[in-house]
């Protein structure tokens, strides 16, 4: 029973993503921008982004999501902590067991990390050099310039000092505060680290918010189909305002 109820999950999820990506790829580049703008607006004026000290903020894909520019710009020129996500890593290659040329060339492929983890980015010359990874998302790498470790937000021997606030992407969206991911439950699986991290260190874990373009966020009757899993946010906040869940009142515009 409970594998016919999973693979029933399955089945809804995979086809809200298909019927969403269907829906999102028709939408003009100047809508999203125009819906973007209106997010952003909200996101900075907000109470709950005035007074967070460490933010961590998504890096939009080229279609389909939030553009983030503005927020991440904004971040850094009000003196806040700005993190992004790293989700995609450099495989390490077979180690050598016989005689091998130094010179020879290395095939490194890019592979998707186990989890995502959140590094710093220190300005806005860091933030415009980043390069995309293989799936068309900018990242940051792992080190500085000067070769030392990026800041990782729940890793204090990096100097990382947990997050106030999380801008999280989705597919969909429902008006309890339910989120489509894109399948591989990493901000499912961060945000529940992120909250252990502040429980073990008597701190409130970070307000949750996906950013959302009009068309993702589901009629007040449908729900994104979700188990135990799936991680309820504190808010959504799309171009017509911002969707607060019964349960939750984290989020202060």
């Amino acid at each position: 029973m409970a594998s016919t109820s999973a693979a029933a999950l399955r089945t809804a999820k995979r086809q809200l993503r298909k019927t969403m990506a269907q829906t999102l790829a028709s939408m003009r580049p100047e809508e999203i921008d125009k819906q973007s703008q209106k997010v952003a607006e909200q996101v900075l004026k907000s109470q709950t982004y005035a007074r967070a000290r460490s933010i961590s903020v998504y890096i939009h894909m080229d279609v389909g999501e939030v553009i983030t520019d503005e927020i991440c710009r904004s971040v850094l020129r009000d003196g806040k902590r700005l993190y992004v996500p790293l989700f995609a890593s450099p495989s390490k290659p077979a180690r050598a067991t016989g005689p091998t040329v130094a010179s020879a060339p290395v095939d490194v492929k890019t592979e998707l990390a186990t989890d995502m983890i959140m590094l710093r980015l220190r300005d806005v010359a860091e933030y415009e050099s980043m390069e995309k990874n293989r799936w068309g998302i900018r990242e940051p790498p792992l080190t500085y310039a000067d070769g030392t470790l990026r800041e990782e937000a729940l890793d204090e021997t990096t100097g990382g000092d947990g997050l106030d606030l999380i801008l999280a992407p989705g597919v969909a969206f429902d008006r309890a505060g339910g989120r489509l991911g894109h399948g591989k439950g990493y901000y499912d699986r961060y945000l529940t680290r992120a909250e252990e991290w502040a429980t073990r260190r008597g701190m409130q874990g970070p307000v949750t918010v996906a950013l959302a373009l009009r068309e993702q966020v589901l009629p007040s009757s449908e729900r994104v189909p979700a188990d135990e899993r799936d991680r309820v946010l504190d808010g959504i906040i799309s171009p017509d305002g911002t969707i607060l869940p019964a349960s939750s009142s984290r989020w202060s515009s």
